[in-house]
C-alpha cells in the first residue's frame, strides 16, 4: 500500500531548509525525578484557535500579546494567555498547542521514569481522545546503573515521541472528521500551518521546564515560556496581523470562514519519522524577519542516547479511536485493520501519506505546500 499512496501522491517533501539551525543540544537533557504530589495530571485540553484575522465571517481571531503571557495551569486554564503568535524563526505559533504539548511531555516524562525506575515491561496510556490508546513495550529492562545514568534522560526523550505521536494522531482524527466540539466540524483546524511548529515548542518548552533548578514545574513553565519565545523571535501582534494578511488566499481562504474545510487551504502534514528534521513554514516578505534563521527541531534525541542504543528500542502499538482511519491507509484485509492498531512509528508515514493525498485532492495540488 505504502508504494501505491508513493506513486499517487508523488510527495515531495516540505521538511528540509537551507541553512537551517537545528535547535537540540550536543546529548539529550534529563528528566528530573519528581515527587509523587509534582506529577502532572492527565492533560486537559484547550481549545485552539486558527492563524487567520478571524475564524467565523467577520468574527476577530484571539491574537496573543507576548509580553503578557499569563500562567500556566494544569487544570483551570483562565489564568493562560491564548492564541496566535508569529516568531520569524518558528512562524504562526498557537498557544494552545504550546501548552497541550508541554503538558502531555511532562505527564509522560513522569510515567515513563517511573516505569523504567520500577523495571516494568512497558508502559500503557489513552491519548488524547476517546478510544485511542497506546502500548508500549520495552524490550529489556535497564540494570541498576542504567536506571541511574539513563533513565532520566531515556524517560524525557520517550515522552517528546509519545507526546508528539499524540498530538498528530489528534491531527489525523480532526481530518477525519472527529469533532470534540457538538454538530460543528474542526476539520478546518487538521494540520493548520501553526500545528507541527506549536508541538514541537511545547516539547522544548517541558524539557526546559524540567531543567530549571530553582522552580517547580508550574512556575517553571511560566518563566521559561517568554524566553524561549524570544529565541524564536516572537513578534508583537501588529506583526502577527500583517502576516495573515501575506498569506490571504494563499494559507487562507477570505471567501470561506470556519467551519467550511477550504477556510484553511493549505496544510501541514509531517512525515511521521521522530528522527527527521522539521522546520516550520514561515511568512515571505515580511521586513522584521529580514535575515532571521528558520528553526529546525527534532521530534527526540533517542539517536543520539547511547550511542543510539535505544533509537528502536521499545516497540508501541496505537489504537487508533476510529478503525476508518486504518481501513483508508491500509486497506480492507491488512494485518493493520485485522489487529485494529498500527505499529508507532513505522506505520504512521503510510496514514499520513493518505491525509496528504486527500488534502491535495480536496483543497488543491499544492494545498501541502507553503507555496
Amino acid at each position: 500500500m505504502l508504494s501505491l499512496l508513493s506513486r499517487r501522491c508523488q510527495t515531495g517533501g516540505t521538511l528540509a531548509a537551507t541553512g537551517a539551525l537545528l535547535l537540540a543540544l550536543a546529548g539529550p537533557a534529563a528528566g528530573r525525578p519528581l515527587p509523587t504530589d509534582q506529577t502532572p495530571p492527565v492533560p486537559v485540553g484547550r481549545g485552539g484557535t486558527l492563524p487567520t484575522p478571524y475564524t467565523l465571517a467577520i468574527l476577530p481571531n484571539t491574537l496573543a500579546d507576548p509580553s503578557d503571557l499569563g500562567q500556566h495551569s494544569w487544570r483551570d486554564h483562565s489564568s493562560e494567555t491564548l492564541g496566535i503568535l508569529y516568531a520569524c524563526r518558528a512562524g504562526f505559533l498557537d498557544l494552545v498547542h504550546i501548552r497541550n504539548a508541554a503538558d502531555w511531555t511532562l505527564h509522560l516524562q513522569a510515567r515513563f521514569l517511573r516505569a523504567l525506575l520500577r523495571g516494568d515491561p512497558g508502559l500503557d496510556f489513552d491519548g488524547t481522545d476517546r478510544g485511542v490508546r497506546v502500548q508500549v513495550t520495552f524490550p529489556t529492562v535497564l540494570t541498576p546503573a542504567e536506571r541511574e545514568t539513563l533513565a532520566p534522560a531515556l524517560a524525557l526523550q520517550l515522552a517528546r515521541r509519545y507526546a508528539f505521536f499524540v498530538l498528530d494522531w489528534h491531527e489525523v482524527m480532526t481530518w477525519y472528521g472527529h469533532s470534540t466540539l457538538p454538530l460543528a466540524s474542526e476539520r478546518p483546524s487538521a494540520f493548520s500551518v501553526d500545528d507541527t511548529a506549536s508541538h514541537l515548542v511545547g516539547l522544548d518548552l517541558a524539557e526546559q521546564a524540567l531543567a530549571d533548578p530553582d522552580r517547580d514545574l508550574l512556575p517553571a513553565l511560566t518563566a521559561q515560556l517568554a524566553p524561549l519565545l524570544q529565541s524564536l523571535d516572537v513578534q508583537p501582534r501588529s506583526q502577527t496581523t500583517l502576516a495573515m494578511e501575506r498569506v490571504k488566499g494563499l494559507w487562507w481562504n477570505p471567501h470561506r470562514s470556519w467551519p467550511r474545510n477550504s477556510f484553511i487551504s493549505r496544510r501541514y502534514v509531517d512525515a511521521g519519522q521522530p528522527e527527521q528534521p522539521l522546520t516550520p513554514w514561515r511568512v515571505p516578505g515580511l521586513a522584521a524577519c529580514e535575515g532571521s534563521v528558520p528553526a529546525q527541531w527534532q521530534v527526540d534525541q533517542l539517536d543520539r542516547l547511547a550511542e543510539g542504543r535505544f533509537l528502536h528500542w521499545e516497540q508501541a502499538r496505537l489504537q487508533p479511536g476510529m478503525p476508518e482511519i486504518l481501513r483508508a491507509s491500509f486497506g480492507e484485509g491488512s494485518p493493520q485493520v485485522r489487529a485494529g492498531t498500527l505499529a508507532l512509528p513505522e506505520d504512521l508515514p503510510t496514514v499520513l501519506d493518505e491525509v496528504r493525498c486527500r488534502v491535495r485532492e480536496e483543497l488543491g495540488p499544492r494545498a501541502d505546500q507553503p507555496d
